[in-house]
């Protein structure tokens, strides 16, 4: 899978959210300051990568993302951890749940899920 900038992924979650868009209607969802013509250059670098997939409408491109939101996610994650801790798992939990506060809720979720890889293992 190709990279993608912070940019192109603020696209990729208005077409997660929408499915499939225009440029304008993407345009609209960001509700950027930059022009028109910036987000469409964008999506085009980003259908040459082949983040994104189009289709021809009568006299506009529709847009959907090429790359499932899961796989962006776990390949995002992937990419930090190695990035800002060195791979370390451990490094990450730590920071994350240093600096997060999560619920009681959320921390019963977390043991769970923690109990569960265990017994994957």
């Amino acid at each position: 899978m190709k990279a993608y900038t912070n940019k192109e992924l603020e696209i990729l979650l208005v077409l997660w959210d929408l499915k499939e868009a225009s440029v304008q209607q993407v345009h609209e969802a960001l509700d950027s300051n930059k022009g028109y013509t910036t987000t469409l250059k964008l999506m085009q670098i980003m259908f040459d990568k082949g983040l994104l997939a189009r289709e021809k409408e009568g006299k506009k491109h529709v847009y959907r993302a090429n790359i499932e939101k899961q796989v962006a996610q776990s390949n995002g994650m992937r990419n930090m951890i190695q990035n800002l801790f060195g791979g370390s798992t451990l490094g990450f939990a730590q920071s994350f749940l240093g600096n997060a506060k999560p619920t009681k809720k959320e921390l019963d979720a977390i043991k769970a899920m923690i109990k569960q890889m265990e017994k994957d293992a």
